[in-house]
């Protein structure tokens, strides 16, 4: 699965569109366009802090974000009680 894969699969879940996803990252939606889409000039790599920060956004897992290793967690409820 691509990185573009992932993108467009976390927004999906989250039932987003692509503009609204920029908004909550606070970058471009020209930028979320082009990490998402079909074309061959995309790119196959994010900053570190990009992925950081959807991770923290949308409860998914930073290395499953970067590179499809581990597995997507923002679709499981996360919530937990320390009691």
């Amino acid at each position: 699965m691509s990185l573009a894969d992932r993108l467009n699969q976390i927004i999906k879940e989250q039932r987003l569109t692509k503009k609204e996803f920029a908004a909550k990252l606070n970058i471009t939606e020209n930028y979320v366009y082009l990490l998402t889409g079909k074309s061959k000039n995309r790119p196959e790599t994010m900053a570190p802090s990009l992925a950081k920060l959807i991770a923290l956004e949308f409860g998914y897992d930073e290395n499953w974000i970067m590179n499809g290793n581990n597995e997507a967690e923002g679709d499981a409820d996360s919530t937990s009680c320390d009691t």
